[in-house]
């Protein structure tokens, strides 16, 4: 388990210097999107493409991620909404402490 978690993050840290880079990536790898072969040029080709190509996978990666993430937090949102609890947040003064 320790090699593999090691691998992981080598393969994160070159991918991306930022943390939302390599939050992108980690998903991918959790939902499939990328299969890793355990060959760091390989995977890094995989996913950031050729050396002086523009990363067109790791793009689509991040479009992908951002758009799960939009998907959430939607739906947190509508959650929050039907259960009127957004609304009670957004009060000045609770209802609970009103009675």
């Amino acid at each position: 388990m320790g090699m593999t978690k090691n691998y992981i993050l080598k393969v994160l840290e070159n991918c991306s210097e930022h943390d939302f880079g390599q939050q992108a990536i980690e998903w991918a790898i959790g939902t499939g999107r990328v299969q890793l072969t355990g060959d760091l040029q390989t995977d890094l080709r995989a996913i950031m493409g050729e050396p002086g190509q523009p990363p067109e996978k790791y793009d689509e990666i991040i479009e992908a991620y951002r758009q799960a993430i939009d998907q959430v937090n939607a739906a947190a949102m509508a959650a929050l909404t039907n259960s009127g609890l957004l609304e009670e947040i957004n009060r000045p003064r609770s209802l609970a402490r009103a009675a």
